[in-house]
């Protein structure tokens, strides 16, 4: 692991708004081996410190180490009562996994939690909205991955803002696959634009879900060579 990406992290993770930021999900203990970025617009499980504890444990769960994991925390913080949102990234990355792309990180374009996404708008949350930017701009510059997998419009506007690009609006039927080659300074990501993980939003699409996010898998593991 990169020492420079580490202490960064450790920096970027310190305690903000009585939360831990929390920039991932990921079975990955070698992080920048990421291939495929899952990205939403920010999470809604807060890390509180009373939750965690210290945060060196916070940091050992992010690299899966120790005795610790991104998950087991998660479940821990949670008590087996996880967003509703989670159900939804899990089988995304179920159906990546059984074509054989296991380099997958889940993350935000601001990793701060609220527990809604408008909640960001409040001033409370002002300090978090820019750590939370911080953070996941740090991941992209460090990691750069092949593939970035793009949920629900929102998120789609505001990436297309951090890339200095124009993204297209998701699909809307499950053979459509929206797909941008990107450009931003050298790195050149592939982009798939999907609709929104995130309740109710995904309601309204959860009849061709399975059928859209097979394809996606497909496609992703295609583009990385894995078929």
């Amino acid at each position: 692991m990169n020492t420079d990406f580490e202490s960064l992290i450790s920096e970027l993770t310190q305690p903000l708004n009585g939360q831990y930021p929390r920039p991932w999900m990921t079975k990955l203990r070698d992080l920048l081996q990421a291939k495929v970025f899952i990205v939403g617009k920010n999470q809604a499980t807060e890390f509180t410190l009373e939750k965690v504890g210290t945060h060196d444990r916070h940091m050992d769960s992010l690299f899966n180490r120790n005795g610790e994991s991104c998950r087991g925390l998660y479940d821990e913080v949670t008590k087996g009562n996880p967003s509703r949102t989670r159900p939804n990234i899990d089988d995304l990355t179920q159906r990546l996994e059984s074509k054989g792309v296991h380099e997958i990180l889940e993350t935000n374009v601001i990793c701060y939690s609220t527990p809604m996404s408008s909640h960001l708008a409040k001033q409370i949350h002002t300090g978090g909205r820019q750590r939370g930017d911080e953070i996941f701009q740090t991941l992209l510059s460090y990691i750069r991955p092949s593939i970035l997998i793009v949920h629900g419009a929102d998120t789609s506007k505001k990436l297309g803002r951090s890339l200095k690009a124009n993204l297209p609006s998701p699909p809307s039927k499950p053979d459509d696959l929206v797909i941008v080659r990107l450009d931003y300074d050298g790195y050149k990501p592939l982009v798939f634009v999907i609709p929104s993980l995130v309740q109710p939003a995904f309601n309204t699409w959860r009849r061709w879900g399975p059928a859209h996010l097979d394809n996606v898998a497909v496609a992703v593991a295609g583009h990385l060579g894995r078929l």
